[in-house]
């Protein structure tokens, strides 16, 4: 119905150009219609006043010829939303605050419309006058001497400033008293949150000073900008000179003074984006963890420390679940751009979807818009979207649910193909399929960092590192027991042929066949049950989210490799005395004594060889596709960095195994055979062992460089 009466009016307007009367154009139906309608056909008739060169109207106008428009519950804010942008458009000189003081009745729904475009929607003294335009340098507000401005946002005015009664710097927030930014600070206690000292209200005049630890390094914001005007490469040196500008302009400290350039000018901007995003997530692991939710995550909301680290400040409109009263619709908000689904769905007034339904997952999200923006220099959606308020925040929507997020440039760079595969799976549209907590997404930010780890960390996304991830048992067998299948053919065939053969009996011969049946029926079903069992920890944490609570399945992961080696040499010792003791039992001569030690030999030194490929191999699935996947979000002990050490060692020790062992074996086993007939098996067996030393030395070495790399990483994790 309203698309026929829209469709009417603006063939009234291109026919004779003169603006037609909006009540011509209004359905007689019901009055709440009647009234989408109206305010429907308002914006249309604004688009072509503005547009034009007729007269002008404001929304008061329409408001006299239609009363209907602010009844029952007076003007509509997206009405107001969409005159203040016609206006702006049209080469207007007017500022959000004009709209705050024609329409003060509709204050809060204006402050949530106006963050998407943070124009100067800020915080109001009790006179009505903008926070920004009310104090100055060069002032005083109670302890405080206001030595220079460092910005200005939605909820009030940040002051460089001089405390006089403690004689220290700090940064001064000042804003209206509402709110619980400074509650939810003093809780907070993190190396990359800003820390609040205390909070002064000055009930008089409604304000609340709330001063903070001064970072002098400016803001992410000022890191953003800069890095868009450099064509060629980026590297951490942008940083750099950016925090030198803010120490510049602050004058609190020189220049000369500044700490970081040795360790960030010759970052690469990937690893400079992994190391800001790694300390942002952990600061938001931290707050998540006490019940707070952040809700404006954007680069000037990032404070740069001197040495470059980033600090997350401005709690102004988060959720503290810990304080008495507070509720997640309290001061829900933020700035659109950077909001999930799901948050922009509970910021429309319109929708369903309603403030304590959003998650830490939200703040997961936003961050990952964040550092899109600051590894590409803009950000991962779209941003001319025309139309109303509801229009804008429901196409908004739309894009983050559809629109597939691409990388603005291909690099063929481990590090930056593992930090856009982050980065795209913060931004699902799916709440479930993003990182569940920031803890996670730090933990895989920080194994980026490295080009080989994150080789190892994205190749484990792909290809059979991927299928063994999702079927981790089946590749364990395959991989832990799979060795042992060759080298119990080979030793069947060997033991037949130069002790059964020998022996020149059927009893001797139909005793072993039956016990080769079942000795390595029982050996390879027990093994591999054994096995499963032993990774059970690992499988159920696959199967789930990691979480910091799974030390035991990231520990068996490290150690699986040495157990199924030591379950593959006690099973071939085991088998080693049961072959012969039990056809001595079956013979009714009984079993010569030299052929028990054969037969212990053979089975002993084809079971070090064979147990020495499974190391290596289960090694190489642990590392290659389980480790990445248990360190997303498993806290790194001491005791971690000791396995991995040890993993390291018992690899040589594994490689001495493949080609020591055959080629001593081989030595002894040569001596006692006297014919051709019974060597030519052990110069086949000898072959094969060269060719697969040669392989276990190629694994032996890619396992090293692997270990070393997540060394140095989970170094600093821990």
């Amino acid at each position: 119905m309203i698309t026929v009466h829209l469709t009417s009016f603006l063939e009234a307007w291109e026919s004779d150009g003169l603006g037609p009367l909006l009540k011509d154009h209004l359905p007689g139906g019901p009055p709440n219609v009647r009234r989408l309608t109206l305010i429907e056909l308002i914006k249309v008739d604004l688009e072509f006043r503005y547009g034009g060169d007729l007269p002008r109207l404001l929304l008061e106008d329409y408001a006299a010829e239609c009363p209907e428009l602010i009844h029952p519950d007076g003007m509509p804010a997206e009405l107001i939303y969409e005159e203040y942008h016609v206006r702006l458009a049209s080469g207007e000189s007017v500022k959000a605050s004009d709209c705050f003081e024609r329409f003060p009745e509709r204050h809060a729904e204006l402050g949530r419309l106006f963050q998407l475009d943070a124009t100067e929607t800020g915080s109001r003294s009790a006179s009505g006058k903008q926070l920004s335009e009310q104090f100055h340098e060069g002032e005083h507000i109670g302890d405080f001497y206001l030595m220079s401005q460092l910005g200005t946002g939605a909820f009030g005015s940040v002051f460089l400033a001089r405390q006089e009664s403690m004689q220290r710097t700090v940064a001064l927030k000042i804003s209206s008293d509402h709110g619980q930014e400074g509650q939810t600070l003093a809780q907070l206690d993190h190396p990359n949150i800003v820390r609040v000292h205390d909070q002064v209200r000055l009930e008089e005049q409604n304000l609340r000073l709330l001063y903070m630890q001064f970072c002098a390094g400016g803001t992410l914001q000022a890191v953003v900008r800069e890095s868009r005007t450099h064509n060629g490469s980026l590297s951490g040196q942008i940083m750099i000179d950016c925090i030198s500008a803010a120490i510049e302009r602050t004058g609190v400290l020189s220049p000369d003074a500044l700490p970081v350039g040795s360790e960030l000018n010759t970052l690469p901007w990937e690893q400079v984006t992994c190391r800001v995003g790694a300390q942002l997530a952990d600061a938001l692991q931290y707050a998540h963890g006490r019940g707070i939710l952040h809700r404006d995550i954007k680069p000037a909301n990032v404070l740069l420390d001197i040495n470059g680290a980033a600090r997350l400040a401005d709690f102004n409109i988060s959720f503290n679940a810990e304080l008495d009263g507070s509720s997640p619709a309290a001061y829900f908000g933020g700035s659109l751009a950077y909001m999930s689904p799901e948050q922009l769905e509970a910021f429309d007034p319109a929708h369903p979807r309603t403030p304590p339904e959003i998650d830490a997952r939200a703040d997961v999200y936003s961050l990952g818009v964040l550092l899109w923006e600051l590894l590409f220099g803009q950000r991962p959606f779209p941003e001319n979207i025309n139309g109303g308020s509801a229009d804008i925040l429901t196409e908004m929507v739309r894009i983050r649910r559809t629109a597939s997020v691409r990388p603005l440039q291909d690099v063929d760079s481990p590090v930056h193909q593992q930090l856009v595969y982050i980065l795209r799976r913060c931004l699902n549209e799916d709440p479930e399929k993003r990182y569940q907590t920031a803890g996670e997404l730090a933990a895989e930010l920080r194994l980026c960092r490295q080009p080989r780890v994150a080789e190892i960390v994205y190749r484990s996304q792909t290809g059979w590192r991927q299928l063994a991830a999702s079927w981790p048992v089946l590749f364990l067998v395959l991989t832990a027991v799979g060795p042992h299948v060759p080298a119990a053919v080979f030793n069947a065939i060997y033991n037949d042929q130069n002790i059964i053969g020998a022996l020149s009996s059927d009893q001797a011969r139909q005793g072993f066949i039956t016990m080769v049946a079942i000795i390595n029926l029982v050996a390879f079903s027990a093994g591999i049950a054994i096995t499963i069992g032993y990774f059970s920890p690992v499988r159920r944490t696959l199967q789930k989210v990691p979480s910091a609570d799974d030390e035991p399945a990231l520990a068996r992961v490290l150690q699986v490799s040495r157990f199924v080696t030591l379950v593959g040499i006690v099973e071939w010792i085991i088998a080693g005395i049961a072959y012969p003791v039990t056809l001595h039992f079956i013979m009714d001569d009984g079993l010569q004594i030299k052929w028990h030690a054969h037969f212990f030999i053979s089975l002993f030194i084809c079971g070090l060889v064979a147990a020495a490929y499974p190391f290596f191999l289960t090694s190489k699935l642990s590392i290659r596709a389980l480790l990445p996947r248990v360190l997303r979000a498993t806290r790194v002990s001491a005791n971690t960095l000791e396995r991995l050490r040890q993993l390291g060692s018992q690899s040589i020790w594994s490689l001495y195994l493949a080609g020591g062992v055959p080629a001593a074996g081989i030595i002894i086993l040569l001596t006692t055979q006297e014919t051709a007939d019974a060597r030519f098996p052990l110069q086949v067996f000898s072959l094969l062992g060269a060719v697969g030393y040669g392989f276990t030395l190629t694994l032996a070495r890619s396992l090293q460089n692997d270990i070393e790399a997540l060394q140095s990483v989970l170094q600093t994790k821990n």
